[in-house]
């Protein structure tokens, strides 16, 4: 993505009450239109409520506060690109083809900080229930191991105590980890993402580029809400080619994820088969002793 692309993009998400769901809207108007978003910014506030829909809190924004709001932007664009992140759009060389495939919806704009290649190993994403019992920390453990000895990369979140495990586990292993945030990159990271901060202990080692991929869906300073989370878990599952459900509450978020799941067709195995409901729409029932026959014979042909 270009400079002067990305800066407008990030000037219409920076603005208020500006989502996903609006900034998809603009990007399709836009392209429908044949329009660039850099010319869609500089468009007058009432072009701007006519043809793209932009509510009256982001007009207000720029009619009052363009020069700081754009001063922002431009702020963010260079602070990202001085730590070696990118914001990135369905189709850039550092988005995940699978949010494209299977995210409802597709995010309209991403922060990537890592390596985009990662993106091209097979993926397991790993999702969990509230609450934290010996049974999520073996199969987070165990599910971790055999992926780094088959070359999976591990899809998880990164601030959820299960998250914790499966991200520590994953880098003490050796497994590449995608990391999906509930917050902006660098509310996750502290500031610029140097550390890492997806793992346990006060102290914390350098955030390895090379094997993790960082990627947030929120404006980078925003920090976590509760529904935050639902997206991050929705996300974390369209990354991956497997999903393992290491717990997953009757009725709850987590079984609702994994029937989506199942209905686009990706293979969900559940850990010990704890949940009847996801068993009963085809999800497998793994534990320690099924793994032993690999990760890789759940791969769709």
């Amino acid at each position: 993505m270009d400079y002067e692309t990305a800066l407008a993009l990030i000037t219409l998400a920076e603005l208020p009450r500006v989502g996903e769901r609006r900034l998809l809207r603009v990007q399709a108007r836009a392209r429908h239109g044949g329009v660039s978003l850099t010319r869609v910014v500089r468009l007058p506030p009432d072009a701007l409520a006519r043809d793209y829909g932009l509510p009256a809190p982001a007009l207000a924004r720029l009619e009052r506060d363009r020069f700081w709001h754009v001063a922002h932007c431009r702020a963010l664009v260079a602070n990202l690109a001085a730590c070696g992140a990118h914001p990135c759009q369905p189709g850039d060389a550092h988005y995940p083809r699978r949010w494209s495939e299977r995210a409802e919806p597709a995010p309209p704009l991403a922060y990537a900080h890592g390596s985009a290649e990662l993106l091209e190993r097979p993926a397991a994403a790993l999702l969990a229930s509230r609450g934290l019992s010996e049974q999520t920390v073996t199969a987070a453990a165990r599910v971790a191991q055999r992926a780094a000895l088959e070359g999976f990369a591990l899809a998880v979140g990164g601030m959820k105590a299960t998250h914790r495990i499966a991200a520590a586990t994953a880098r003490a292993a050796g497994a590449p980890r995608l990391v999906v945030l509930d917050r902006g990159l660098f509310a996750a990271f502290g500031g610029p993402p140097e550390f890492d901060p997806f793992g346990f202990g006060p102290g914390r080692t350098r955030f390895d580029p090379r094997t993790t991929l960082a990627l947030s869906v929120f404006r980078p300073h925003d920090h976590a809400t509760p529904r935050n989370g639902q997206r991050r878990d929705q996300l974390i599952a369209a990354l991956g080619d497997i999903v393992v459900a290491l717990s997953a509450r009757p009725g709850g978020e987590v079984e609702r994820i994994c029937l989506r799941a199942l209905d686009r067709g990706q293979c969900v195995l559940n850990w010990q088969g704890d949940n009847p409901a996801l068993l009963a729409a085809g999800a497998v029932a793994i534990d320690e002793e099924a793994l032993q026959g690999g990760l890789r014979r759940f791969l769709p042909a």
